[in-house]
C-alpha cells in the first residue's frame, strides 16, 4: 500500500475520533494507524526513540511553562487590571485591545474570559451581540500564530525544528493582516474616565518572554524568568495556578504530536502524498492553501491543525535550514484562518453564547469579509515576495 494513502486514511482516522475524543487521543490512535500499515511493528521503536529524546522532555516543560504563565496571571489579578487601565485610556476601542491582550496568554476558551471582561463595554457602548462576538473572537487570535507561548507555535517549532525568530520573520505579516482587515470593524471612541496606565505593566512577564526569546534566548528560559517575576511581586496562589497548568491531556498530545512527526519523516508519506496532488497539475502553493485551510476548518482548534497540517506540509514549507518562509507563511495562514472559519472552534461557540449573537450575521457581516481579505492579502504577498 502506498504511504501517501496510508497518510491518507491515518488523518481520517484522526478527523473521525476528534469529534468524540480530546485530540490528544485521536492523534495516538491516528499515529499508530499510519505507523502500523507503513513499518508494521517497528513503529514502537520510532515510538521509543520519540518519548525518550531530549526534544520531547524539552517541549513538555515549555508547555508547563507557558501554562503556568497563563494562568498565574489570570490568578493574580493582573488580568483585571490590565483591564482597567485598558477601559480608561481606550475607552470603546478596548473592545478590540482588551481581547488582543488577553490573547497573547494561550487558555483553552480563552475568549469567555475576555467576553466577560468586555461586557460592561459591550453594555454602555451598545455594541451589537454580533459585532461584539466578531471582535472579543478575531482579535483574540491575532497572535496565534507567533506568540512564544501558544501550543501551536510550540508544536510547529518542534516539528518544523526551527528557532523562534526564524518563526516570526516568516509569520508576522499574518498578524498584520489580521489587524489590519478586523480594524474596519472597530469604532473607536474615547473614554472620558481619567487615564490610569499603571495595568500595563502587568504585561511585563509576556513582553519578556517576547523580547528575550527574540534577543535569542532559549524559550525555556525565557519562560523560567518571567515566571519568576510574577511569582516574586504577585505572588499568586501556586496550588490552584498547578490544578490547571499541568494538563496531562496536552502532554499527551505533545507527544503524539512528535510521535506522529517522526512516523511521517519516517516514512517519507508527507512527501508522496504532496507529489501526488501536485502531479495533478494543481500548483503547490494553492494546494498547500488549500489542505492547511480545510484541515484547519475541520478540527477548529490550532494544535489540532498544527499537528495535522504542519508535517503534512514540510515538503512544501521545508524543514530546519531548508526552510522556504513565504511558502510557511501561506501554510499557517491558511490554517489559521480555517480555524477561525470553523463553526466547532470553541472560542467562538462560548462568546456566540455569552453574547446571544446571531451566527449567520457573525459570518456574513464580519467574520467571512475580514477573513477573506486576510487570505487574499498573504497570496498577494507570498507572489510579491
Amino acid at each position: 500500500m502506498k504511504t501517501s494513502l496510508c497518510l491518507l486514511i491515518s488523518i481520517a482516522t484522526i478527523l473521525i475520533l476528534i469529534r468524540r475524543f480530546h485530540v490528544s487521543v485521536a492523534v495516538i490512535v491516528g499515529a499508530f494507524v499510519l505507523g502500523i500499515l507503513t513499518l508494521g511493528l517497528d513503529c514502537f521503536d520510532v515510538m521509543f526513540s520519540t518519548v525518550t529524546s531530549f526534544q520531547t522532555l524539552k517541549f513538555l516543560i515549555i508547555i508547563t511553562l507557558a501554562f503556568t504563565l497563563a494562568y498565574s496571571m489570570k490568578e493574580s489579578g493582573a488580568l483585571d487590571m490590565i483591564t482597567q487601565s485598558s477601559l480608561s485610556l481606550f475607552g470603546k476601542a478596548s473592545a478590540f485591545v482588551i481581547p488582543a491582550m488577553i490573547g497573547l496568554l494561550p487558555m483553552p476558551g480563552g475568549a469567555i474570559v475576555s467576553a466577560v471582561m468586555l461586557r460592561d463595554i459591550v453594555k454602555s457602548f451598545k455594541i451589537s451581540p454580533e459585532r461584539a462576538t466578531f471582535l472579543n473572537y478575531w482579535f483574540r487570535h491575532v497572535w496565534a500564530c507567533l506568540d512564544p507561548i501558544y501550543p501551536s507555535v510550540i508544536i510547529t517549532l518542534a516539528i518544523l525544528e526551527i528557532g523562534y525568530l526564524t518563526l516570526l520573520k516568516s509569520t508576522y505579516l499574518i498578524t498584520l493582516a489580521m489587524i489590519a482587515f478586523g480594524l474596519p470593524f472597530v469604532s473607536l471612541e474615547r473614554s472620558n474616565n481619567p487615564k490610569d496606565l499603571r495595568g500595563f505593566l502587568y504585561l511585563t512577564p509576556i513582553l519578556i518572554v517576547v523580547v528575550l526569546t527574540v534577543l535569542g534566548v532559549d524559550l525555556t528560559v525565557s519562560l523560567i524568568v518571567a515566571v519568576s517575576l510574577l511569582y516574586i511581586f504577585r505572588k499568586p496562589s501556586l496550588r490552584e495556578v498547578a490544578k490547571k497548568a499541568i494538563n496531562l491531556k496536552i502532554y499527551l498530545l505533545i507527544v503524539a504530536l512528535l510521535y506522529y512527526k517522526d512516523l511521517i519523516i519516517k516514512t517519507g508519506s508527507s512527501h508522496e502524498l504532496f507529489e501526488d496532488l501536485t502531479s495533478l497539475g494543481i500548483p503547490q502553493p494553492i494546494t498547500a492553501t488549500i489542505l492547511s485551510f480545510v484541515l484547519g476548518f475541520v478540527t477548529g482548534i490550532e494544535s489540532g491543525y498544527a499537528a495535522l497540517a504542519i508535517p503534512l506540509l514540510t515538503p512544501f514549507t521545508g524543514i530546519g535550514e531548508k526552510l522556504v518562509a513565504k511558502n510557511l507563511m501561506l501554510v499557517v495562514g491558511a490554517g489559521i484562518l480555517g480555524v477561525m472559519f470553523s463553526p466547532l472552534h470553541l472560542c467562538l461557540i462560548l462568546t456566540r453564547e455569552y453574547y446571544s449573537a446571531n451566527l449567520e450575521k457573525v459570518y456574513t457581516r464580519y467574520l467571512i469579509p475580514a477573513g477573506l481579505l486576510t487570505l487574499l492579502s498573504l497570496f498577494l504577498a507570498y507572489l510579491m515576495l
